[in-house]
């Protein structure tokens, strides 16, 4: 959230490559991000294993967490447009990071697992 808040010209930058396929950073997305990633989702999936969060791909957690927070950043006209406020705002940045946050731990609440419901 910060660096929505902080970078948004760089998000919506990136946005646009991966949008048009990655043509300058297609080998970097491949290599050097794709192993990031792949041992941030081997953490995941260890603590999911062994029960300390509910059952989970990890890929897919990490790219809804990139799209929940991104999404203030490459679509910030549109967020101001419905609510009037964008990131620069330290109650409306406060409360949006609240609520990303409340989303995703609570989904990955250990009990979630045993009552998906």
């Amino acid at each position: 959230m910060e660096m929505s808040r902080d970078e948004p010209r760089s998000s919506r930058l990136f946005c646009l490559e991966i949008v048009q396929g990655a043509p300058m950073i297609g080998e970097e997305l491949r290599t050097s991000l794709k192993a990031l990633v792949d041992r941030k989702a081997g953490v995941i999936r260890a603590w999911s294993d062994a029960g300390k969060i509910a059952p989970v791909d990890p890929h897919h957690l990490i790219f809804m967490i990139w799209a929940a927070t991104q999404h203030y950043a490459d679509f910030s006209a549109q967020v101001e447009a419905i609510t009037g406020r964008t990131l620069d705002d330290q109650k409306f940045f406060e409360d949006a990071t609240e609520n990303v946050l409340r989303v995703v731990l609570g989904a990955l609440s250990p009990q979630r697992a045993a009552d998906p419901a």
